[in-house]
């Protein structure tokens, strides 16, 4: 058995020892050690212990116990002042710099000097005043016709005081006018200056009182008190004094609104007094809406003139706002006694004679209706179609019983008016300006065979431009379409023929331009009747040709 032990030990032995040689001779190197051992070997494994243990973490951070504590508080007086800060307001473009006064003065061709002064208050918010004086003047004499220089000078004077809610407001104002009666044959009539002068004085007094209440609900009003006088050279003299205003106050969803007049006029001459009184009264009612605005009212009116009458006219309009203020139509009905006096007559034809008929004009009604809008914001448009009828309507004839027929009377007489109206604007900004206006008249007359003097129809284009407020130009452009005028032929000693003869239509064209070289020192240029033709206006009485002025302006 021991043998057998033995032998077994050493084969084991040897091929731990072949292993040790091979195996892992590549990676470590072992000395081989031989032991013989004689004697019987018990191979035994001891027994195995485990290490029962855990992984722990240890924290390194340790924690402060935390204590109670308390903050004995003391007032401190620092002696600092705090200064105010004022609150934050809007703050605008700057004002554009004014000057107190402004002076132009221009000649021109035909002997015309010109000069005109302005002198105005600077931006207050408590008054306002001014005064203006022109002088213009012109010693034309045109071939075959008479004297035709004339004269204008003027003065204006006006204040301005701003209240809490109102405004008070008023002027005076004085103007010198001299014309000649230079439409007659000068190769027949050899006709000093003196023979033919006229010559207008007119002073007038205004004052006007107007509130501004923010508040619809309380009474607005406005009140006008007027007074001129105007005498001539062939003492003919009128006095006018007038008072108008009105109260206006919302009354729920509507204004209510009421007009009043009180117009006393005298009119004398060489031979004759006229006294002339108009009182008138119109309430009216106004509503609006973001689509629409209506307006309805009656004008009631008192005329003393040879005798008392009474007119009642209508007042109504209604606008309707189909798209976006592009197309806007409307309707409406008005009428009213239009005063014919003579300052009237004679700002439109001082070449009247100075002992007139006066009679009032009575638009018994006027029927209108159009369509106005915004085709862009550059673009505007506005049509109308009227008919009225018209009792008195004024009209001009050649005195004929005057040996040289180059004054004028007045008639009246009954029509019909039937017009359109039709008027293009565009703006472009302060930059670019155009306005198209065309008009067209049609008369149907009750006694006369024409509207004497009314042109058929009247196109005018005014154009203005604007560069960079260095260079302003501007240009108006008009046309008369023909007009006809009333002459009597005697065929015997007992009957008269009417005729009508007709003026030729004209066309005129004007253009002026500015050129500012500082922004007190400006040069300028005005032509007129640029086309050099010679048209009338008036029977017997040509304008002048080609004209021109240059001159300058400077403020200080």
């Amino acid at each position: 058995m021991q043998k057998h032990l033995l032998k077994i030990y050493i084969g084991v032995a040897l091929f731990m020892s072949f292993l040790s040689n091979n195996s892992f001779s590549q990676t470590r190197s072992l000395d081989s050690n031989i032991v013989i051992s004689i004697g019987e070997y018990r191979p035994t494994v001891a027994d195995a212990n485990k290490i029962n243990e855990n992984p722990v973490v240890v924290d390194s951070t340790q924690k402060l116990p935390v204590k109670g504590y308390s903050i004995s508080s003391q007032k401190i007086n620092t002696g600092f002042d705090v200064t105010p800060i004022p609150a934050a307001q809007m703050v605008g473009e700057p004002l554009t710099k004014l000057y107190n006064a402004l002076v132009k003065l221009g000649f021109g061709n035909y002997t015309t000097p010109y000069a005109e002064v302005w002198y105005n208050s600077l931006r207050s918010k408590d008054y306002a005043y001014g005064v203006r004086m022109k002088h213009l003047s012109s010693s034309a004499t045109l071939k075959d016709f008479g004297f035709s220089g004339f004269s204008d000078n003027e003065i204006n004077l006006y204040g301005k005081k701003f209240l809490k809610e109102h405004t008070l407001f008023g002027n005076f104002d004085y103007a010198r006018n001299v014309v000649h009666f230079y439409g007659y044959d000068a190769n027949l009539q050899d006709l000093s200056k003196d023979a033919t002068v006229q010559r207008f004085n007119y002073f007038s007094a205004n004052a006007n009182l107007s509130s501004h209440y923010t508040n619809d609900s309380r009474y607005n009003h406005e009140v006008n008190l007027n007074y001129y006088n105007l005498a001539d050279l062939y003492k003919a003299s009128e006095n006018n004094i007038k008072v108008a205003g009105f109260v206006g106050t919302k009354i729920g969803k509507e204004y209510l609104k009421v007009n009043g007049l009180v117009d006393y006029y005298n009119y004398k001459t060489a031979k004759d007094t006229f006294n002339d009184v108009i009182i008138s009264i119109n309430p009216n009612f106004s509503a609006s809406s973001e689509k629409y605005s209506a307006t309805i009212g009656i004008n009631a009116t008192m005329n003393k003139l040879e005798e008392t009458k009474y007119y009642f006219y209508p007042n109504f309009n209604l606008t309707y706002n189909i798209i976006d203020n592009i197309i806007i139509p409307y309707i409406g009905a008005t009428g009213g006694l239009h005063k014919n006096s003579y300052k009237v007559i004679t700002d439109e034809n001082p070449f009247v004679l100075s002992g007139l008929k006066m009679t009032n004009t009575n638009q018994k009604y006027k029927l209108f209706g159009g369509i106005k809008g915004n085709i862009t914001n550059t673009v505007s448009y506005s049509t109308q179609v009227s008919y009225a009828s018209i009792g008195n309507m004024m009209l001009y004839e050649n005195d004929t019983k005057d040996l040289l027929s180059n004054r004028f009377n007045v008639i009246y007489d009954d029509a019909e008016e039937l017009t359109a109206h039709g008027e293009v604007g565009y703006q472009l900004r302060e930059k670019l300006r155009f306005s198209l206006r065309g008009d067209y008249y049609n008369y149907k007359m009750k006694t006369e065979l024409r509207a004497w003097y009314t042109p058929q129809v009247k196109f005018t284009l005014n154009g203005n431009y604007n560069l960079s407020d260095k260079i302003v130009a501007k240009i108006e452009l008009f046309y008369l379409d023909n007009q006809y005028y009333k002459t009597i032929e005697n065929e015997n000693t007992t009957q008269q023929l009417v005729v009508a003869n007709q003026l030729k239509s004209f066309f005129d064209a004007n253009i002026g331009g500015e050129y500012r070289y500082t922004k007190k020192l400006g040069f300028f240029i005005n032509m007129n009747n640029i086309a050099n033709v010679r048209y009338y206006r008036y029977s017997n009485y040509p304008s002048q040709r080609f004209s021109a002025m240059l001159g300058l302006s400077y403020s200080f």
